[in-house]
């Protein structure tokens, strides 16, 4: 008698391992993955080089990483694409005075509908001498401004 129920206990316990066992195989493969992916990054402006594409990508890889997706419970996923479309520097004797817009794309990954397109413009103004800063920093707060909506436009 006690054989038994040692079998019977052994028996309900590997019933238990099962179960979880099969309750977690039947998870998907991607639970742990992000819904947002990047997608292309590219400039549009005239005065493209490759330190301005670098500097932009390297802004939107940076916003990308801060998004918060713990609130997206959409069990799609998406590609987002940005583009650096203006970038306009005027300067005075007092001022150089940059605008930025970006424009940024969510497709779903599966058969690449587009879902959303969002936008973000940016000004900024530094001493003459400072061009470069101020297309920097109008660069970035115009990526800022557009992929600050993404979670928004995900759900």
């Amino acid at each position: 008698m006690r054989r038994i129920r040692l079998l019977r206990g052994g028996g309900l316990s590997f019933a238990a391992a099962a179960l979880l066992g099969a309750f977690l195989l039947a998870q998907p493969a991607d639970a742990g993955r992000s819904p947002l992916a990047l997608g292309q990054v590219t400039t549009r402006v005239a005065r493209r080089t490759e330190a301005l594409d670098a500097a932009f990508r390297s802004a939107v890889e940076r916003e990308l990483v801060g998004i918060d997706m713990s609130k997206i419970k959409s069990r799609e996923r998406y590609i987002l694409s940005a583009a650096l479309v203006k970038m306009e520097t005027s300067a005075d004797a007092e001022r150089a005075r940059t605008t930025c817009v970006v424009s940024a794309t969510l497709t779903r990954e599966r058969g690449g509908a587009l879902h959303a397109v969002i936008q973000g413009r940016a000004r900024a103004e530094e001493a003459p001498s400072e061009a470069r800063s101020a297309e920097l920093s109008a660069m970035k707060a115009a990526v800022h401004s557009a992929l600050l909506r993404v979670p928004e436009a995900m759900r």
